[in-house]
């Protein structure tokens, strides 16, 4: 008995050791666990200084820079560019053909869809620029598109506003959904109306002469049938 209770302060203190040991690796398995359970509204990745080439079969399409792009692991995974972005649209032989610029953006990896916000301005390639707040790109339609109010300042100088405009991924080939204001026309459109007017006015002058001529000729005529019937008034 004495021999078997010499072994029992070792057997207690090798069981609290033991439990010990246990109660570090649960408490390292939680926080590991923890650490597995992502915040979604913290990023999983942050770049900053950010050059993002787009390509199409190989062929450069697009540069996108942006000065800060965070990556979020939601269900819908997606980028944000709380400091705005700016794109640099190139045609097929490498030249830059458009671009598009925000202070604001996001772009949702799956879908492929990216919204510009907050003072979005396009420039297409002949000059026109694009004002607005709202600005979607479908990279798979490769189309932009926006429901919000357009300011299009074309490269002549004129301004056309409406609510709403679908275009082309480089804004060359647009169209306001819903044109609103005032267009002036243009010199040439002014001149043909003022040519089709002055026109219009010879042609009823020339109507109405036509009309007072025959008048007269009628007129003549009855009276040389008057000094067929009763003679020539001299004579008398």
């Amino acid at each position: 008995m004495t021999k078997h209770n010499s072994y029992y302060p070792i057997l207690k203190t090798l069981s609290v050791l033991l439990l010990l040991v246990v109660m570090i690796s649960c408490e390292n398995n939680i926080t590991v666990v923890n650490s597995l359970t992502v915040d979604e509204t913290t990023p999983i990745e942050s770049s900053f200084d950010v050059d993002m080439d787009y390509t199409d079969s190989g062929r450069l399409v697009m540069i996108m820079h942006t000065p800060e792009a965070n990556r979020y692991p939601t269900e819908e995974e997606y980028m944000e560019m709380p400091k705005g972005m700016n794109m640099v649209f190139y045609d097929s032989i490498g030249n830059e053909k458009s671009d598009l610029s925000s202070e604001y953006a996001i772009s949702f990896v799956t879908k492929k869809i990216m919204e510009a916000r907050i003072n979005v301005v396009a420039t297409g390639a002949e000059g026109d620029k694009l004002f607005t707040e709202l600005l979607i790109w479908d990279q798979v339609k490769k189309t932009i598109y926006t429901d919000a109010p357009v300011r299009v300042v074309k490269k002549d100088g004129k301004t056309l506003y409406g609510d709403g405009l679908v275009s082309d991924e480089t804004f060359t080939d647009y169209k306001i959904t819903h044109p609103r204001g005032k267009f002036d026309l243009g010199d040439d459109e002014e001149d043909e109306s003022s040519e089709n007017i002055d026109e219009n006015k010879s042609t009823e002058n020339k109507t109405s002469n036509t009309k007072v001529n025959s008048g007269t000729e009628n007129k003549g005529n009855n009276n040389s049938e008057e000094e067929d019937e009763f003679g020539d008034f001299d004579e008398y």
